[in-house]
């Protein structure tokens, strides 16, 4: 069969796919993942055809709109965050801060054309793709609404592939509480005001399927999957963090431990110019450590950083996947590669949740496991990760459940196991 794969354009959103992609490959199936270049990520078009798969480019740079910057993590830290407690009582309202700000930014990533009849880029270009390339499965990121339309108007079978916890679905299903609520003033869906002229170009209708797929993939641990009314398959996340040369340094287990930093996508918001995170004096404290320390950092915080001591190493990149069998500890922001990637090399973990989608809900899954320890990023105090990051090294409890968490990743069946039934719902759903 034909797997067409829609994604997010931000390499983050790329990565969880993968290796579903290689194991469809590796079954016979064709395959492609069309997303587009631009303000998000410029470099997700390069990044899939480096994983070895097929991209199909469904717009550049020039075709979208500029103001999305703000919604891309690379903005001032007091922008509303897209992040929200899952597991929180629907009474405290901030899923609905949530929903309002994703509104805004679906209507910005697929606009309404400017002139009667204009192209929507996106929208049309991947309809225009699925029409003629005619998928039998299309696979689409949560956040890449063109693709359950680009679905429908090929006779394509559809589904979503969550990467992180479900909020659209969480969202979604409080607010049709909320409309069926008497006492409630919303007397619309809010993302029927972008949505709704999109699906009425195409004869397609506003509904559950529309927004939450014919039925869900979902890569995120048991325990992190909000209870929802949806059929839903648990899929493992093996972790794919990039290609690249194996560097000499890491031939060989160092003779003393490991710590990672990590600051994921969203490094400079948490390291950079705007949270003035002392990385000179955090260096300084663990200059007294035996340990060795490997930090990603750009050139930027690199300056910041000064005079690095000798147990330090600074580099822009490396794999994860490639130092994390080395580690002993790593420190990250709570995203779910860096977390997943920890995960699957049973490697404790600090983490500092920022808050973007679901990092708290990570942050708590992992201190709960006894797989690490959780830092405020809002109150970050030099003495105090060093403190956690030594109790983190030396605890024994934390390896411990390092393992409970690699345990229940590994209960999940594995991409290559899940091929059979999605053939199977492919031929149903079609």
């Amino acid at each position: 069969m034909r797997v067409l794969f829609t994604i997010f354009p931000a390499t983050a959103h790329l990565y969880p796919v993968v290796p579903l992609a290689w194991a469809l490959q590796s079954a016979g199936h064709e395959v492609v993942v069309a997303s587009h270049a631009g303000v998000v990520d410029p470099g997700v078009i390069d990044n899939i055809a480096a994983a070895g798969l097929t991209a199909v480019p469904l717009g550049t740079p020039d075709e979208l709109p500029e103001a999305l910057g703000p919604h891309t993590g690379d903005a001032e830290p007091d922008r509303p965050s897209l992040g929200f407690d899952a597991f929180e009582p629907e009474e405290t309202g901030s899923w609905r801060t949530t929903r309002a700000i994703l509104t805004g930014m679906f209507r910005l990533h697929y606009p309404e054309p400017s002139e009667p009849g204009a192209r929507r880029p996106v929208l049309d270009n991947l309809v225009d793709f699925a029409r003629a390339w005619r998928p039998d499965l299309v696979l689409w990121d949560p956040l890449m609404f063109p693709a359950p339309v680009a679905a429908r108007v090929s006779g394509a079978a559809h589904a979503r592939l969550l990467w992180g916890m479900d909020n659209i679905g969480v969202i979604h299903e409080r607010t049709k509480r909320e409309l069926a609520d008497p006492a409630s003033e919303l007397t619309e869906h809010p993302w029927l005001s972008w949505f709704g002229p999109v699906l009425e170009r195409h004869g397609l209708e506003f509904g559950d399927e529309m927004l939450l797929g014919q039925w869900t993939l979902d890569l995120t641990q048991s325990r992190m999957q909000a209870p929802l009314d949806q059929t839903r398959i648990p899929v493992r996340r093996v972790p794919y963090t990039g290609a690249g040369r194996l560097p000499g340094w890491l031939h060989t287990r160092p003779g003393r431990p490991r710590a990672v930093l990590s600051l994921g996508v969203s490094r400079r918001k948490i390291f950079g110019k705007y949270s003035g995170f002392p990385l000179r004096e955090f260096f300084a404290s663990v200059s007294e450590l035996d340990i060795e320390v490997v930090a990603t950092l750009n050139s930027q915080q690199l300056d910041a950083a000064g005079t690095l001591p000798g147990n330090v190493r600074a580099l822009e990149y490396v794999p994860l996947n490639q130092v994390l069998p080395t580690a002993s500890a790593i420190i990250h922001h709570g995203g779910g590669g860096t977390f997943s990637s920890a995960v699957a090399h049973r490697v404790p973990q600090l983490v500092m949740p920022l808050v973007m989608w679901d990092e708290m809900v990570t942050a708590r899954y992992v201190r709960d496991m006894g797989a690490g320890l959780v830092a405020d990023p809002d109150a970050l105090d030099v003495a105090e990760m060093h403190k956690q990051l030594v109790r983190l090294l030396e605890d024994p409890s934390f390896q411990l459940g390092a393992r409970r968490l690699h345990d229940e990743m590994l209960a999940a069946p594995a991409p290559k196991e899940i091929v059979p039934l999605l053939e199977r719902l492919t031929a149903e759903r079609r």
